[in-house]
C-alpha cells in the first residue's frame, strides 16, 4: 500500500510522459507484418513489453507454444488476429481478469472469414486455441460496440489476405478515434485505408518499413491535467506529445478547459495551467475517449462539480469495472457518486465523512493514477496495488515525486 501525500505548493515542473502504447502495439503488429522487425519499436510500459516479448515468440519458439497476454486487452485482441493469419498452433490466454473479458465479436469475425479458432474455455471468452492459415479475406462484419481493439484488429491484417477487407460495423461503434489511429498508422506504413459511414475497405497490398515512431501517450497526460485542473495556480510542462496527434484522447485539452486548464504549446512541450472555471454542472458522453473518464472523475468530484458521464458501457470490461471501481473509490473519500444505468456516472457536489482513507485499485491502472491525483483534495490518500501503473506509466510515483508529492509504503 502506497501512501500520497501532495505539496503545499506546486512549483512549476517537467515530465517526459511514457511512449504511447496505443501506437506502440499497432505498429508492433504492422512492423511484424511487414518485415518483422517489431523490436525497432520503442516500449516502456507493461503492456508494450509483453507484445514485444511474446512476438519474439513466435518468431522464435516452438509453434504450439503457450502465450500469455495477462491483463493486456490490446496484445490479447490484435494477436488473436495476427495468430489467426501466421502459421502454427497456438493457445492464446490472459490473466484471471483477461478471461471474463469477452471476445466473441472478433472470434466470430475471424471465423466467419474461414479462421481455426476455437474456444479453450467458456465460449466467447478466452482462452484460444488458434491454428494459423492463409486466410482470403472479402466481407466481414463485426459487432463494434463491445471494443474498437475488435475492429483495428481486423484492419492490421486485412492487407496481407488475398482479397483484403471490407470490415462492416455492426451496432454503435464505441471509441472510434482508436480506429482512425489505426487507419492513420496504416497508411503512414503504405496501407490505404477508406473509413466510410459503418463501413472499413482495405485493399490487400504490403506494409512499407518505414521508420518507427511513437508518440508519448495523451491516456497518460489526462492524469496530470487532472491535477492542473485540481491545482489552480500550479504549472506543468508536458513533453513528448504531439500537437496533430491522432490518439483520441487529445481530446483532454477541450474537456479540461472546461474546468479552468489552460494548454499552451511552447518549444518544450504542452504548458498546462491550473485555474478555476467556476463551472457547477457538466455533462460529458465519453462515447470517444473512456480512458479520460478516471482523471475527469476525480477532477469533477475535487471540484464540486455535479456531473454526469454516459457513454461509459466499454469501462465494464476494463481492467476493472471502472465505473465501479470509481463510486467506492469516491464513497470511501467521502465524495458523492453513482451509478443508475450500466454506461452512466453521476458526481455530486455534496460530502459526506470519508469512510476511509484507502482506496483500492483493484488491479487497474487508471484507477491508482486518477485517485494518486485527487489527495490534493483530501490530504492524504493510501491506494492499494500502486504497482499496476506499470501496465501504461512505469514513471508515474517517480513523476509524482518530482511534482513535490511525498511517497510512503505502508
Amino acid at each position: 500500500m502506497l501512501q500520497i501525500q501532495p505539496p503545499e505548493v506546486f512549483r512549476p515542473f517537467t515530465v517526459q510522459l511514457p511512449v504511447s502504447k496505443s501506437e506502440a502495439n499497432r505498429l508492433m503488429i504492422i512492423r511484424f507484418l511487414a518485415d518483422g522487425s517489431f523490436d525497432a519499436v520503442k516500449t516502456d510500459s507493461d503492456d508494450t513489453v509483453i507484445m514485444q516479448s511474446l512476438l519474439k515468440r513466435m518468431t522464435g519458439q516452438p509453434r504450439n507454444y503457450e502465450y500469455n497476454a495477462g491483463d493486456a486487452g490490446t496484445v490479447f485482441r490484435f494477436l488473436a488476429a495476427l495468430m489467426a493469419v501466421t502459421p502454427g498452433n497456438r493457445l492464446l490466454t490472459g490473466s484471471l481478469r483477461m478471461l471474463q473479458r469477452p471476445c466473441a465479436p472478433l472470434v466470430d469475425a475471424l471465423l466467419s472469414l474461414g479462421a481455426d479458432i476455437e474456444y479453450a474455455g467458456e465460449t466467447g471468452f478466452p482462452p484460444l486455441k488458434i491454428r494459423g492459415k492463409n486466410l482470403q479475406g472479402g466481407q466481414v462484419a463485426v459487432d463494434a460496440s463491445v471494443s474498437s481493439q475488435f475492429v483495428s484488429a481486423l484492419m492490421m491484417i486485412a492487407p496481407c489476405l488475398e482479397k483484403g477487407l471490407e470490415i462492416k460495423l455492426e451496432g454503435e461503434a464505441v471509441s472510434k478515434p482508436y480506429i482512425r489511429l489505426t487507419a492513420s498508422l496504416m497508411q503512414q506504413n503504405g496501407v490505404e485505408t477508406a473509413l466510410l459511414p459503418g463501413l472499413v475497405r482495405i485493399r490487400p497490398g504490403q506494409y512499407n518499413a518505414v521508420s518507427p515512431y511513437s508518440e508519448a501517450d495523451w491516456s497518460a497526460a489526462a492524469f496530470w491535467y487532472a491535477l492542473a485542473a485540481l491545482s489552480p495556480g500550479c504549472e506543468i510542462t508536458l513533453e513528448g506529445l504531439n500537437p496533430a496527434s491522432s490518439q483520441g484522447d487529445s481530446a483532454a485539452i477541450k474537456l479540461f478547459a472546461r474546468l479552468g486548464v489552460e494548454s499552451v504549446w511552447n518549444n518544450r512541450g504542452l504548458l498546462l495551467r491550473g485555474g478555476n472555471s467556476g463551472v457547477k454542472e457538466l455533462e460529458i458522453d465519453f462515447s470517444d475517449f473512456p480512458d479520460m473518464v478516471p482523471a475527469m472523475a476525480v477532477a469533477c468530484a475535487g471540484n464540486g462539480v455535479k456531473a454526469v458521464f454516459t457513454g461509459l458501457s466499454t469501462l465494464r470490461i476494463k481492467e476493472s469495472d471502472r465505473i465501479e471501481a470509481l463510486v467506492d473509490g469516491l464513497t470511501r473519500l467521502g465524495f458523492r457518486a453513482q451509478s443508475a444505468a450500466s454506461d452512466r456516472l453521476e458526481i455530486f457536489p455534496e460530502k459526506d465523512e470519508p469512510k476511509t482513507g484507502i482506496v483500492s485499485s483493484r488491479g487497474d491502472h487508471r484507477i491508482a493514477m486518477a485517485f494518486a491525483m485527487l489527495s490534493v483534495k483530501t490530504g492524504k490518500v493510501l491506494i492499494e496495488q500502486p504497482e499496476v501503473v506499470s501496465k501504461s506509466y512505469p514513471a508515474f510515483t517517480e513523476h509524482l515525486k518530482l511534482a513535490g508529492f511525498s511517497l510512503k509504503e505502508i
